[in-house]
């Protein structure tokens, strides 16, 4: 399939950029385009452009499990496959390479095999264990 670099995908991602590591709903995704712009692709097409995010690896997409929608969220250059996303406000952190190295290489020690290599911790963030 081509890709098309059209100006509805340049603003979601210069969006997506401007928000590193939070974790957005495309409702909020399409409010914050709009704030930004004046004017906001429809939802559908942010639906869209998002699939199409995710299966290139530009973008992930998760589950908010409090809400139980989906989220998403733009994958960093280097993305080491080990993260720590927050069970309240659902912000994602990166773990720097060396640390993923050695957390995965424990896993394995243990006799653990990992499926997919991408490790996700579930964690309460700074911000909200106040």
């Amino acid at each position: 399939m081509a890709v098309y670099k059209t100006v509805q995908r340049q603003m979601l991602l210069d969006f997506l950029k401007a928000h590193p590591g939070q974790t957005l709903t495309v409702k909020e995704i399409t409010a914050g385009i709009a704030e930004n712009a004046g004017s906001a692709p429809s939802e559908s097409t942010i639906y869209r452009l998002m699939r199409e995010l995710v299966e290139s690896g530009t973008v992930k997409k998760d589950v908010n499990v409090e809400s139980r929608e989906n989220v998403y969220y733009l994958a960093e250059s280097g993305d080491s496959g080990v993260s720590m996303r927050c069970r309240v406000c659902g912000n994602v952190y990166s773990v720097d390479d060396e640390s993923s190295r050695r957390i995965k290489d424990e896993i394995s020690r243990c006799g653990t095999a990992l499926p997919d290599d991408n490790i996700e911790f579930i964690i309460k963030c700074k911000k909200c264990g106040r």
